[in-house]
């Protein structure tokens, strides 16, 4: 048997084995069916000349049919030739192998030129003029930019995660103070509901009520806003820190070593920087617990040390003399007591019962 024609049988697949023992075969014609994989034994078939797979539904050759039609040539007693046209054969990034093959073999093509497959964009393009390193370059292409985009985009959110973490304390500071702001302006021409605002570390707590709060609330009679007396339970408290910031004349900080290691002091001295900038006036009153040469380098901030190059501040002592001094520039700082909110607001407290007796008791 010489000549075998099965065209167009709606044939799916041919058994490995079938033409085994058809070693005089020349012409074997499979077009026009159905086959998605060719899997049929070659080696045998010395005499083929002449394979017609035309209008089949092929995609690929795989590497074991490939290495055989390779020895078939070698073998053959014919010049072997091979039809593939009509089949939509598969030339993507998975395909540089098949493609290889194809171009080496263009010589036992029937048709080479109108041999196509369906290229990595979804068109149609003859295998012959496939450039393997164009194509190359444009799958690495679609997997290393997008690769390359991804990993930016990575590092980026990386980098700028650490930069918000590390200036975490900064930008909410001035998301508050923009806060604050809008704020105010929402309320036109502000008016203050206190004082001042008392700022001073939880461990210096006994040494400012006694003698800072007792004497300004009590002695001179100002309306101070402190923690303990106008905080409300259950507010956030940076929310709660820009309110008393900002319905405060005045800002008092109270500048310990204490004071400089807390977080939350650091916070509310950042905060009334901001403040001096936008109301453009002296606002700030600055304490001094200790005096400055005592207080260890590490912990003066530049912003510390701006504050106490370029403003006027109040240093504490126990000499009778200069607790006068104290007061007296501490009075002119203030000046006249003169604000009382009278309704409390979503954060503050304006004055709790039993002030009176607190700060009588203070200034025994």
């Amino acid at each position: 048997m010489q000549n075998v024609d099965l065209s167009f049988n709606d044939i799916t697949s041919v058994d490995s084995d079938a033409f085994v023992d058809t070693v005089r075969l020349e012409v074997l014609n499979l077009s026009g069916n159905k086959i998605k994989l060719l899997n049929i034994t070659l080696a045998e078939l010395k005499s083929l000349g002449h394979l017609n797979l035309s209008h089949n539904y092929l995609k690929t050759i795989d590497e074991h049919t490939r290495k055989e039609i390779d020895e078939l040539v070698e073998t053959s007693t014919k010049n072997l030739t091979i039809d593939l046209r009509q089949n939509p054969l598969i030339c993507n990034c998975d395909s540089f192998m098949f493609i290889h093959w194809m171009q080496a073999q263009s010589g036992i093509m029937y048709g080479w030129s109108q041999v196509t497959c369906i290229y990595i964009n979804g068109s149609e393009i003859a295998i012959k003029d496939l450039i393997l390193p164009d194509m190359k370059w444009d799958c690495w292409r679609a997997v290393i930019i997008p690769s390359m985009v991804s990993f930016g985009l990575t590092v980026l959110a990386i980098v700028i995660g650490i930069f918000v973490y590390r200036r975490r304390y900064k930008i909410q500071y001035l998301l508050l103070h923009v806060k604050a702001l809008l704020r105010r302006h929402q309320h036109g021409d502000f008016e203050f509901d206190f004082d001042g605002f008392m700022s001073y570390s939880s461990l210096d707590k006994n040494w400012a009520l006694t003698n800072i709060y007792a004497h300004l609330a009590n002695k001179y009679k100002y309306n101070i806003c402190m923690d303990d007396r106008n905080f409300m339970p259950g507010a956030y408290i940076a929310d709660v820190i820009v309110e008393s910031i900002s319905k405060s004349n005045k800002i008092i900080l109270i500048i310990s070593q204490n004071f400089l290691r807390s977080g939350w002091c650091t916070f509310e001295m950042n905060l009334a920087r901001g403040e001096l900038a936008t109301r453009g006036r002296d606002c700030l009153i600055l304490i001094l617990k200790e005096p400055v040469d005592v207080l260890p380098p590490e912990l003066i901030t530049p912003t510390l040390r701006s504050l106490i190059e370029t403003r006027v501040y109040l240093e504490w002592s126990e000499d009778e003399d200069r607790k006068q001094l104290f007061w007296r520039k501490m009075q002119d700082s203030l000046g006249d007591p003169r604000y009382q909110g009278e309704e409390d607001t979503q954060y503050l407290y304006q004055s709790n019962d039993g002030d009176n007796e607190v700060l009588e008791q203070l200034i025994e």
